[in-house]
């Protein structure tokens, strides 16, 4: 077992019988999350009778990018498009402009780097994934999209995208604001001018970025709320790219760490189908809110959810 200790987050990392036969309710384990890195799903009806969620380690969110600009907007929520008029009514209100960059420098990348990094260290369990891959990014500039706002010569936000012809996909990597902007919702603003551009260079599919299944620790649950209601859907990281992520189980033992409720995006069925007509075939997913009590305060996202959810009690080990 190796333990990883996240903030105020103790993760044990285990193997496949450690975890199945371990009683991880015991106080004595004294730990908040136990995860499983799983090569396949020969296991799973195990790991879930053992109360483990089944899931893919990162989700990825997907849309058409649709054949115009107004189409795209139409599949919004009505409180999202609506958003979207505000967010557009603030940034000239605050003297913003959106602009899309076609080549991104080396001094671009430096420039958002240090507005990315002031945003995640305002974060309680902000992880400063721009700056781990500095190097990549470096690398990728040819390819990259960069969608940069100004107010008065300051740059107040930005948003990296990576251009992916074999797939016809424009794909957000990161996305910051600075606390003024991000008031005004300028993020709103900055992915549509991201997939308007790709859409007139005959892209087809747009990804909202990628996030961790568990949301509720360094990602928090209105994230969900806010893809879906941007017209995403979440599938498997690995159905867009193979090598860069895999499958785990996951078992939260107690939420004192975490979000009430949490967010688990696990799989829910054993068929593969495609998410959307022309893409890989992929097993559909779930969520899974998780609380410390039977009665938690419902999102406001979930009777628009693009995959069903559910809820799930978490004892604390006290209670077993």
């Amino acid at each position: 077992m190796r333990v990883d200790v996240q903030g105020a987050v103790t993760i044990a990392h285990v193997g496949l019988e450690e975890a199945l036969e371990r009683n991880w309710h015991d106080p004595a384990c004294a730990v908040d999350i136990v995860r499983v890195r799983l090569a396949d799903l020969d296991r799973r009806p195990a790991l879930e009778a053992a109360g483990f969620l089944v899931k893919p380690t990162w989700v990825n969110w997907l849309a058409p990018l649709t054949d115009s600009p107004a189409a795209f907007r139409q599949r919004m929520s009505v409180s999202e498009r609506k958003s979207h008029r505000n967010a557009a009514r603030a940034a000239v209100t605050s003297g913003i402009t959106v602009g899309v960059l076609d080549q991104v420098g080396e001094e671009d990348l430096r420039g958002f780097l240090e507005l990315y990094e002031r945003q995640i260290s305002a974060m309680p369990h902000g992880v400063n994934y721009a700056r781990r891959q500095e190097r990549l990014l470096l690398r990728d500039l040819p390819s990259l999209l960069g969608v940069f706002a100004h107010a008065d010569g300051v740059l107040v936000g930005g948003c990296l995208c990576s251009l992916r012809p074999d797939q016809s996909l424009v794909h957000v990597r990161f996305s910051a604001a600075a606390d003024s902007a991000r008031n005004g919702m300028l993020s709103r603003l900055m992915y549509t001018a991201a997939f308007d551009a790709a859409r007139e260079r005959g892209y087809t599919w747009a990804s909202l970025g990628s996030d961790p299944s568990l949301l509720g620790h360094t990602a928090q649950p209105g994230l969900f709320g806010f893809k879906a209601r941007f017209s995403f859907t979440p599938i498997p990281m690995q159905t867009m790219q193979p090598k860069a992520a895999g499958d785990e189980a996951e078992l939260v033992v107690r939420m004192r760490a975490l979000a009430q409720p949490s967010l688990s995006i696990a799989y829910q069925e054993d068929r593969p189908v495609p998410a959307f007509e022309g893409l890989p075939a992929s097993l559909p997913l779930r969520g899974v809110l998780l609380s410390a009590t039977p009665d938690p305060t419902c999102p406001a996202w979930v009777p628009s959810s693009p995959i069903p959810v559910s809820h799930r009690v978490v004892p604390g080990p006290q209670e077993t």
